[in-house]
This record gives C-alpha cells, sequence and structure tokens, in this order.
C-alpha cells in the first residue's frame, strides 16, 4: 500500500537543524506542493534546499512545525507507506556490473523482473533505440561496473527508468543533470519534461536553465521561501532569482 497523495504536500512553519551545526538549515518555512505540478527550489549553495528533500522524503523529520500529505501528518509511523509514493534520480547514479535490465530493475530477483514494464519505461526515457540497437545483447548486456560502457546521458536515463520501474506518484530529480555537458542535459531535461506532465515532478537545479519549465519554483534564501512562482514572474519581481538566473 502507499500513502493517499491526491492533492497536495504542505510544510508548514518547519524548522530543521543538524546536529553537528548551531543554526537552523530550515526556519519557519512553508511551502505547498500540488499533485501534478512540477516544481524546483532553487537558490545558493546552503540555503536549504536539499534539507527540503531531506524531510520530504522522510530521511529526517522537522524539529517543530509540520509536513502533511493530503492532511495526513508524516511520521515514523506511516514514513515507509509515504516513501513508497516517491522515485529518486541523485546527481551520480549508481551503476552495478551487470545487466542494463538490472540495473533499471534493481533490487529486483530476475526472475520477478517485469519486462515489458522495462521496455516501455526504456522507450520512455528515450534509451530504447540505444538498447535495441547498440548493444549486443539488448537488455543483458553487462554495462560494466559504474557504467564504464556507456555515456553520461545514458546512466541518467537509467536513473529516471530506475525511478520509474515502481511507478511513484513524486519524482525527485536533485541536480540531476549538473554533471552532464549542455547538449546532454537539454536532451535529459526535454525527457524530464515529457514525463512531468503525467508525474508531480521537483528539482533541486543547479542550472536555471533546467527549471525553466516548471509551473512553481521556489527561491530560498536562509533556510525559507523568500519568493514563489513561474519563471517568467520571478525574472521580473526577484532580485535575487534574477541574479541566480543571469550568472
Amino acid at each position: 500500500q502507499k500513502l493517499k497523495f491526491d492533492k497536495e504536500i504542505i510544510f508548514k512553519n518547519v524548522d530543521f537543524s543538524y546536529e553537528d551545526r548551531k543554526n537552523y538549515s530550515l526556519k519557519s518555512l512553508n511551502l505547498k506542493i500540488k499533485r501534478g505540478l512540477s516544481v524546483a527550489f532553487v537558490g545558493k549553495t546552503g540555503v536549504g534546499k536539499s534539507t527540503i528533500i531531506n524531510l520530504l522524503i522522510g530521511l529526517y523529520f522537522p524539529h517543530k512545525g509540520s509536513i502533511r500529505v493530503d492532511g495526513t501528518l508524516i511520521e515514523k509511523s506511516n514514513i515507509r507507506l509515504w516513501q513508497r509514493n516517491i522515485g529518486f534520480v541523485p546527481q551520480e547514479i549508481y551503476i552495478s556490473d551487470d545487466s542494463i535490465l538490472n540495473n533499471i530493475a534493481l533490487g529486483i530477483e530476475r526472475s520477478k523482473i517485469d519486462l515489458l514494464r522495462v521496455k516501455n519505461i526504456a522507450k520512455q526515457v528515450n534509451l530504447d533505440h540505444f538498447i535495441e540497437s547498440e548493444l549486443p545483447l539488448k537488455y543483458n548486456t553487462n554495462i560494466g561496473e559504474r557504467g564504464t560502457n556507456i555515456s553520461g546521458g545514458q546512466k541518467q536515463r537509467i536513473g529516471i527508468a530506475r525511478a520509474l520501474y515502481h511507478n511513484p506518484e513524486l519524482i525527485i530529480f536533485d541536480e540531476a543533470t549538473s554533471s552532464l555537458d549542455t547538449i546532454t542535459e537539454k536532451m535529459i531535461s526535454e525527457t524530464i519534461q515529457k514525463l512531468s506532465k503525467n508525474k508531480t515532478v521537483i528539482f533541486i537545479a543547479h542550472r536555471i536553465s533546467t527549471v525553466q519549465h516548471c509551473e512553481m519554483i521556489y527561491v530560498i534564501e536562509n533556510g525559507q521561501v523568500v519568493a514563489n512562482g513561474n519563471y517568467k514572474d520571478l525574472l521580473k519581481k526577484n532580485n535575487l532569482f534574477r541574479n541566480i538566473a543571469l550568472k
């Protein structure tokens, strides 16, 4: 079972500090993520963007305030139910010394992998042509330890496919394209944009160009939301966002 997520995620007056730090990483943070939207968190390094994601996926819990999904408080007793809604794509994709099939369905016993599902997902993320045309054993081809036999862009697509395999309601991209060259990043971003039509998608972005399409952008400073809106609105009304975007 999964925790019901039909409407929205709400952070209300959230305070949080890591044990080894004196100052709060987040202070009286308030924000809302509506189901079906593409949302981005932007800001300078160290302002609390990754901390928001850490709380959202349940690695930590607020010291004060609350996080609710459709009105249900997220706490230790139901965190596993909530996490089943989430797909996560980090900046560095772990690739095992195994077949591309086993890397997409990572952690699933080979006999239980749904090959048709893997193929459909590969098509969604534009991996299917590469697998079918360029790999000698197709889905059974070993791609090497750390993906030595594939490109950086193909690794990222495997990471996205892996996140999609369990059909999550919410997909989080944490700096997922920042290590790629500009052309590859644009191709991956276009793939993500197509996926965001059917999912709730959250981005932490190093390059503002990757979140221009987002329907809601939160500007974070000193652990708080200081502005929100779409890309064009924020360029007009917020100096901090303009400085980040025009770097």
